[in-house]
């Protein structure tokens, strides 16, 4: 006689909730063309959400590298190199 610690019955729901989801994202039941929602002729011709999206990336990359640009530069100009001092005859 097996005894079971209660994790087959978690186990089992699981994997009943991950098909039953799987199931709806494969599913065409969310794409259906319907009076509320764009046909492809129509969506092609409307501008997407990531046109610019490049634009926004290299603008932050560009930020990001100033900001390290200037505190370099500010920490390396700040530092003043100590001259040997010569002793005068």
């Amino acid at each position: 006689m097996e005894t079971t610690n209660g994790t087959e019955t978690w186990y089992e729901s699981l994997h009943a909730v991950l098909k039953a989801l799987n199931a709806t994202l494969h599913s065409n039941l969310l794409c259906r063309p319907g009076p509320d929602n764009l046909t492809e002729e129509r969506r092609a011709s409307l501008p997407g959400r990531d046109d610019n999206s490049y634009r926004y990336i290299l603008f932050v990359m560009f930020l990001f590298a100033a900001t390290v640009g200037s505190l370099i530069l500010g920490y390396t100009r700040s530092r003043t190199v100590d001259k040997p001092v010569t002793p005068s005859l």
